[in-house]
């Protein structure tokens, strides 16, 4: 789920190697929601069919991270540089350096 246009990040993680790794590539478009907006990430879990508590959003924004916990995700924050995570927003469940390690972190 993006707030942008979902065919451009269709494309980014068609470079790298990644864009068949998902199911659906979702926008703002189908909820008419930017997140952190709760009706965005309820809109994505009913797309894809599962509850709020069996999905997890992975993302480099703190923001979304705490949106989508707000809503009833877990949230798995990729930590790109030294900045720290925000203390006013909900704590990550995940915090990893990039998608590798997220993936031995639930496996």
């Amino acid at each position: 789920m993006t707030n942008g246009s979902s065919d451009l990040s269709k494309r980014l993680l068609g470079r790298a190697g990644l864009a068949d790794c998902f199911e659906s590539h979702l926008d703002a478009s189908g909820p008419q929601r930017w997140k952190p907006a709760q009706a965005a990430y309820q809109y994505v879990v009913e797309q894809v069919g599962v509850r709020l508590d069996e999905a997890v959003l992975v993302a480099v924004h703190p923001w979304d991270v705490d949106g989508a916990q707000r809503a009833g995700l877990g949230g798995a924050w990729l930590r790109r540089d030294a900045a720290d995570y925000p203390q006013v927003m909900l704590p990550p469940t995940y915090t990893v350096g990039n998608l590798r390690e997220l993936a031995e972190t639930l496996a």
